[in-house]
C-alpha cells in the first residue's frame, strides 16, 4: 500500500520548465534602465534565481540592481557615472529550481549604454520601485 501511495505522490511532481525565458540580448540606455523577465512551471512551484557570469548568485545592489520575488531582474536607471561593467555588461542566467530538478537558461547578454543626460526616474521605480 505505501508504495502505491508514493507512486501516486511522484506523479504529481514535475521538474520546471520556463514559461518564459529571458532574451539571449537585453540592450538599455542608462536613462531608461532595463529588466528581464523570467518565469517557470512544475510541481512544487520552481523558485527563480539570477546568476552572474561566473556563476555565483545575484542579489540586490543598492540604487543599481534589484531581483523581485516574481522573478524579474531589474536594473534601474543610474547616472553615467556610476557605471559597474560587472552589473552593465555581463552575461545573465535564469535558474528556476524545485525539488525535482532546475533548468538554466540562455545566456543573456546585458549591455547599458551610457548617456550624459541624468537618469531620470520616475515612470521606470513606479512600475519597480516597489513590490
Amino acid at each position: 500500500m505505501k508504495r502505491k501511495l508514493t507512486a501516486a505522490f511522484d506523479s504529481h511532481l514535475r521538474g520546471p520548465s520556463f514559461v518564459m525565458e529571458p532574451p539571449s540580448r537585453l540592450e538599455f540606455s542608462n536613462s531608461s534602465g532595463g529588466w528581464l523577465d523570467c518565469s517557470a512551471s512544475g510541481s512544487p512551484q520552481p523558485s527563480i534565481d539570477w546568476l552572474s557570469v561566473d556563476g555565483t548568485s545575484v542579489g540586490d545592489v543598492g540604487g543599481v540592481r534589484r531581483v523581485l520575488r516574481n522573478g524579474t531582474l531589474v536594473l534601474l536607471p543610474f547616472p553615467a557615472a556610476a557605471y559597474r561593467q560587472d552589473i552593465h555588461s555581463t552575461i545573465y542566467r535564469c535558474v528556476a529550481s524545485n525539488t525535482v530538478g532546475r533548468v538554466i537558461s540562455r545566456d543573456v547578454q546585458v549591455r547599458a549604454v551610457r548617456c550624459a543626460a541624468p537618469a531620470r526616474r520616475g515612470g521606470f521605480l513606479a512600475r519597480f520601485g516597489r513590490e
